[in-house]
Order: structure tokens, then sequence, then C-alpha cells
């Protein structure tokens, strides 16, 4: 039971078609009616193309997602710092992306390689919050700095916008987003893949919404990718931006056919069949007649198809579709021949009856019978010539094109007659030979991705058994280097405390010679004070002499005044108050000697006692000195350790140094290390995307 019979059509929907014209009721039914024996072929067809075209638009999420990943790894290695130069570098690596950035958890954008963004918090809040908690595809949504960024592997560019968001951690702790800006067209040519295209005319592949959820306001059945018919690139015909004319009114696009467009049939103004059964079942098939009006109120028939994208909230779906006209327009090789042979019988059958008629009446039946034989032998031509030939091409067509769309069977081969030589023959022999040898290649290649594979985990427990011994070594180095801080505290401690003990010893013999300079000073002080008290004492001595003798000369005046009587009272008083004053200085000059004399005492006991301190204090500084003389020897033993501990510092500085440098040696092993990490990473992940590619094919080789 064919698929396309399960498609729930009105009565109106299948008597649609107009009666004549190209695309009309009878073209369509003569057409559909000579390849009825293809229906069962073109639904495998259309079912290869929509499941090849999931899967490929399945796996690129997974890889995008991937290379994120990776790079990821590596930023959250290095953070804080970060690598300007390593960004534009995957930029360059991805291809599809037109801008990878990093942001905050609050949306700003951090480091991106697109600068004109670095600051901005223009992303949809909803958006980074949801790729803060886990991995997010947001989209397709309309982002105008897209557009301002410019294209990255299509040659289509406008501001639908797809947005990788992958959360950003360090030891469990949220840093922000790593996210990847993707121009919404790269879909597009992921699922037209133009070169291939079957149905190169109308073929198109085109994606919709489903169930969105993300943003609600997306309703089902809006377009979520380019048209092929968007513009004239492709187009036969009228396109999407010239506007589609229908009888029911044009069909157009101003900026895209994302959003703007809702695959309605033009006549009803609601969602096409197609894309109404899709959405409605999960999938649909229809290629039998009289196919279905798509939005361009076209006869189409196709596979419709939904799926979800790795990372993506949204249910979408995809058509693959065929003008009705283009794919029945097929003619096999036993038709197109036999229609030729035919024509000639004819024409030959007509010639020999007129000849027959005009010449020779009872030629007639001879006629008949030539024509008789002509039919026989084409029902045998047909049979037993054109029908092998076709059977083994249509043979040929369904190896190729299950290894084209389907699962890339390599281990089956085209059935060898040796009775079939010619050219079918030939071409069949050819094909198994290439088919063979990509069969080797592809078998090889297989093998080589999974030596190269182990080869990678070899490499991974060796990088990473390397990076823990750089780590130790780290350590260790660290250790040291501490440990050398403290050896240099300590030997700068020594060095101030012999330079404190060097100083002090000088020190010492200056206070010496100081105090050997005092005593000598005090000494010479003292004899010149005794000196000065002797020469006192001499002059009270002088001073006693003289009130000794004014004394005499008052006593002999006041004698010579009382002789004079009367008249020498006066004088009487004067010489008596002469004698009293030097009576008073007599005894004040007594006084003065009875204390120049104790000073004197006090003087020579000083001296005496200084010169015996001093005589004392001399043989103290001899001694000291002395002893300074023959500790000679221990300050030339604190000098040469003075200059041991110098050597040593300097010795300790040199080789914090080289520790410095082996640390440093260490610090950029370790980042080599990390660096050949994330290599090794993306080695690994190149060669699980490779060893994936590979797998989808089915090979003969045992070595798989």
């Amino acid at each position: 039971m064919l698929r396309s019979q399960q498609m729930n059509l009105s009565d109106s929907e299948k008597a649609w078609l107009p009666w004549f014209g190209r695309m009309g009721r009878l073209a369509m039914g003569w057409a559909c009616y000579l390849n009825k024996w293809r229906y069962s072929i073109l639904e495998e067809i259309f079912e290869t193309i929509a499941t090849t075209r999931v899967r490929i638009l399945t796996e690129w999420t997974e890889q995008q997602w991937s290379f994120l990943s990776g790079m990821s790894q590596q930023i959250a290695h290095d953070w804080p710092r970060f690598d300007a130069e390593m960004l534009a570098e995957n930029l360059r690596l991805a291809g599809d992306f037109s801008e990878l950035f990093v942001i905050d958890a609050k949306g700003k954008t951090l480091h991106s390689t697109f600068r004109g963004r670095v600051g901005k918090t223009d992303l949809d809040a909803k958006a980074v919050a949801r790729g803060m908690e886990q991995k997010f595809l947001h989209g397709p949504y309309i982002d105008a700095a897209t557009l301002a960024i410019g294209a990255s592997s299509s040659r289509f560019h406008d501001a639908v916008t797809l947005m990788f968001y992958l959360p950003l951690r360090k030891d469990g702790v949220l840093l922000g987003a790593v996210c990847g800006r993707v121009p919404n067209d790269v879909l597009g040519d992921l699922i037209q893949r133009e070169a291939g295209h079957i149905f190169h005319e109308s073929g198109d592949n085109y994606l919709f919404m489903v169930r969105p959820g993300f943003d609600s306001s997306i309703q089902p059945g809006t377009a979520l990718s380019r048209s092929r018919f968007e513009d004239a690139t492709f187009s036969m015909g009228d396109n999407l931006k010239q506007g589609v004319r229908t009888d029911f009114g044009a069909v157009s696009v101003r900026n895209h056919t994302e959003f703007e467009l809702m695959f309605n049939d033009p006549a009803t103004r609601q969602l096409h069949p197609g894309v109404r059964e899709t959405i409605k079942r999960g999938e649909n098939t229809f290629v039998t007649y009289p196919g279905y009006s798509d939005y361009r109120h076209i006869p189409v028939i196709g596979k419709g198809i939904t799926f979800t994208l790795p990372g993506s909230t949204d249910v979408w779906g995809m058509m693959c579709e065929a003008d009705l006209e283009e794919v029945y327009r097929f003619r096999t090789l036993n038709f197109r021949i036999l229609a030729v042979y035919l024509v000639m019988v004819a024409a030959f059958a007509a010639i020999s009856f007129g000849v027959a008629l005009a010449f020779q009446p009872g030629a007639l039946t001879m006629a008949g019978l030539c024509c008789a034989l002509f039919l026989t032998g084409s029902v045998a031509l047909q049979h037993y010539a054109i029908q092998p030939v076709s059977a083994r091409l249509r043979n040929m067509v369904m190896v190729i094109r299950n290894i084209a769309e389907g699962h890339g069977n390599l281990s089956q081969r085209l059935e060898r007659l040796d009775a079939s030589r010619d050219e079918a023959g030939v071409l069949a022999q050819w094909i198994n030979s290439l088919i063979d040898n990509i069969d080797r290649t592809v078998g090889n290649v297989r093998h080589g991705t999974n030596e190269m594979m182990n080869n990678q985990a070899h490499m991974d427990v060796r990088n990473k058994q390397a990076t823990s011994a750089t780590n130790e070594v780290l350590v260790a180095v660290q250790d040291i280097l501490q440990a050398l801080e403290k050896q240099m505290s300590d030997i700068d401690q020594a060095t101030l405390t012999t330079s404190e003990m060097r100083g002090a010893m000088q020190q010492a013999t200056d206070r010496t010679q100081v105090i050997r300079e005092s005593i000598g000073q005090s000494s010479s002080t003292i004899r010149s004070l005794s000196e000065s008290t002797e020469k006192i004492g001499e002059i009270a001595q002088v001073i006693n002499g003289i009130a000794d003798q004014t004394n005499l000369l008052a006593l002999n005046a006041a004698i010579e005044a009382a002789r004079a009587g009367e008249f020498g009272r006066g004088f009487s008083v004067v010489a008596d108050e002469v004698r009293k004053l030097a009576e008073r200085t007599s005894a004040a000059t007594h006084e003065i000697n009875q204390m120049i004399s104790a000073v004197q005492g006090k003087a020579r006991e000083a001296v005496a006692i200084m010169e015996s301190g001093a005589s004392g204090m001399e043989e103290g500084l001899r001694l000291a000195e002395a002893s300074a003389s023959d500790n000679s020897g221990s300050q030339e033993i604190v000098e040469r350790m003075f200059a041991t501990i110098q050597q040593i510092a300097a010795s300790a500085s040199g080789s914090g140094s080289k520790v410095q440098g082996v640390a440093g040696a260490a610090d950029q092993m370790s980042a080599s290390l990390g660096e050949l990490n994330f290599a090794i990473a993306g080695s690994r992940e190149a060669a699980q995307k490779l060893r994936l590619l590979v797998n989808q094919f089915q090979i003969t080789d045992a070595r798989s």
C-alpha cells in the first residue's frame, strides 16, 4: 500500500486541476498513468531526500555545539585572561559563524570577533536567561546586527539569525556564555544542496514552524527558511520578490521569505494540504495524481517531516517538494525507443499501403502482412532488447540513488551479466569499479580514522599525565620559591646583623679613643685647677700681708691721733675704721686661705685620684686595644662571614632567578600543554566528525 493513499484530501482538493493546459487534468493524468510504476520509487526518493536533510541539519547543529564546547573549555581554562586571536582563529575555522562572542551573566558582550558589538546588551533577555541555564538554540529571528556584520558561508544574506548559547563555567561557577551567530541562509543552503537537486527546475526544500516552544507569536506554517523561489537566482519564472502571479492574487515577500510568508494555498487562504497534513500527522507523503496546491497554487508532490534540532525548544517542519509536471515528465528509455520505432513503422506502413493501392492492388495483402510482422517485431524488440536494457539502467539508477541519497551502501554491486557486452553492460562494470574504489577508499579512511581515534586517545592520556606532572612541578617550584624567599629574608637579616656587629666594633674602637681623649682632657683641667688654686693661695697670702700691714698702720695712726688730742679725734675715727677693715680683710683672707687650702687639698686628692684613675683607665684602654688587636682574627672572621653571607645572598638570588626561570618555563609548558590539550580535543572532535561521516557508508571492508 502506498503511503500517498493515507493523505487526507477533500473532494475539491482531489479535483482542483483544470481540464486543459500543461498542468491540466488531461496532461497530468496521462503523465501519471505512464509513470504509475514509479509511485513507490518516488515515495522512497522523497523519503530519503527528507530524512537525509534532517540528518544533515541535526549533524550540522551537533557539530556547532561541539565546536563551541571545545572553544568554551579553552576560554574557561585561560579565564580571566582572554586570547582575542584565538577567537578570531576559531571564527575562521568555523566557517558558518559570522560572529563568535562571549557574554556575561547579564548578557553584556565582553569579547567579540566583531568589535562594534563589544559592550553591547542588545540580545533577547529571555534567550540570554535560557542560555545561562543550558545550551540553547535561539531562532530563527530577525536581528539587524546580523545584517551589519555580514555573511558567512552562504552567498545569500539578510537579517534572519540563528543564535547558539552555551553556558561558560569554571570550577562550577557560571561566568557567562559562549555565543555563535549564524545567518539563517546557511540552513537554506544545507537543505537545498543546489548542486544535488534531483528536480532542478522546481524542487524546493523549505522549513516552517510546527509548534513554537520559545516565541509563541510565530504561527504554525510560518516560513523559517529561504525559499528557492525567493528571487531570480534559481527561479525559471516568477519569483517571490517580483510576485508570483496566481488567479487569486500575487504571492510576494519584501525582504526575505522567513516570517513574511505563510505557506497557504492562495485559493483558500489556509495552509496548503502538504503543510497542513504534516503538522497534523507529524509526517506526510504524497506522490500520486493530482498532487496538491502549494503556496504558488501549482500542483506539487513531496514529503513533509517534523523534527527538533539539538538545543532548540521549537518543533520545525520541512517540506521536500517538486512540481507534478517536472516529476512526471519522465519517460522510460523503453517508451522513447518504442515510440520512435512505432512512428517509423507507421510511416513505412502508410507508404506501403499507398504504393500498393496506387500501383499494385494485389500487393495490399502483402503490405498488411509486412505491417503485422513489423508490429510483432516491435513487441519482440521491446521485450527482448529494449526492456532488459531499460531494466538494467533502472537498476543502476537505484544503486546510485541509494548511495547518493540513502545511507551510502557501498557493499552493493550491479549484477554482472557476461552476455551483456553492450554499452549498458560496460557502464555497469565501470560503475561497479567506481563503487569498489570508493568502497576501498572509504574503508581505508574508516580504518585510518579508527587508528587516529586510538592514537588520539593514547595521546590524550599521555598529555594528561604530562599536564599532571607539569602541575606537580609547578607546585614544587612554587614551594622552592617560597623557601628561597624565606632564605633570602634570613640572609638579609644575617647581613644586617653582621653589618651591625662590624659597625658596633668600629664604634667601640672609636669610643675608646674618645674616652682616652676625654680622660686626658679631664686630667689636664684638674691640674690646671690645682695650679690656679695654688696661685689663688699665694694671692690670698699677699692680701693677708697687706691686711696685717694695714692693721699695723691703722694702729700707729690711732696712737698718733691720741697724741694729737682734740685735733686728732677725726683722724682717730678714720684710723679705727681702717683698722676694723683691715681686721675684716685679714679675717676674710684667713677664711679664704682655709677654703683654698681645702680646695687645694681636694684638688691634690682629685689630681691624685685622676692620675690613678687615668693610669687605670689608660691601662684598661691599652688592654681594650690589645684585646681589639687580639680580636682582629675574630673581626677578620666576621668580615669573612659577611663576605660569605653576601656570596650566599648572591647565589640565592641567582638560584631564585633560575627557579623563577624554571617556574616560567613550567608555566609556559603548562600553557603549551593546555593549548595542546585544546588542539588534541579539536583533533579528536574532527576525527569524531570524520568517523561519523565515514560510518554513514556501509562498506565491505572487514576491518570496519
